[in-house]
């Protein structure tokens, strides 16, 4: 192991047992810390926790906003490279409700008007727009209560 690469976390330990560990010459890590992206905490995360998610979500539709896509192309972002993201998140947390009303907003908004910031109206309810195909809807996934429900191509 390479010792300027690798920090040490303990748990559980009193102050002794952590210095004597901490002779073996690893940092000694802290609380909490981002790994692949990902926030890691010793309790449940809150909605300030989710914020990486959203910066991510809101800076990638930035750059978007500057092309001109057309809506299938706004559509095919947000069911590829957006619902990626909120799937790599999912796998290790369930998402707050606020959390996931947020991003609805965001992707709703880009969706409609192509960018995040100008209100736009939507023409569809996202309910709607989340539906399957089959059944009148775009076939974006949904978010509902944390889970994720995979709709149709």
């Amino acid at each position: 192991m390479n010792k300027a690469k690798t920090e040490l976390f303990t748990v559980g330990l009193n102050n002794q047992e952590a210095s004597e560990i901490s002779r073996l010459g690893f940092t000694m890590g802290s609380m909490p810390i981002r790994y692949l992206g990902l926030p890691l905490m010793y309790r449940k995360l809150r909605l300030h926790n989710y914020r990486p998610l959203i910066e991510k979500i809101a800076s990638n539709f930035n750059c978007w906003s500057a092309r001109a896509l057309s809506f299938a192309g706004r559509r095919q972002l947000l069911a590829s490279v957006i619902y990626g993201s909120i799937s790599f998140w999912t796998t290790a947390f369930i998402l707050p409700k606020n959390c996931i009303k947020k991003v609805e907003s965001l992707c709703s908004q880009f969706l409609w008007g192509g960018t995040e910031t100008k209100r736009s109206i939507a023409k569809v309810a996202w309910k709607t727009v989340t539906l399957p195909k089959n059944e009148g809807g775009l076939g974006l996934e949904t978010l509902v209560d944390g889970t994720k429900r995979f709709t149709s191509s």
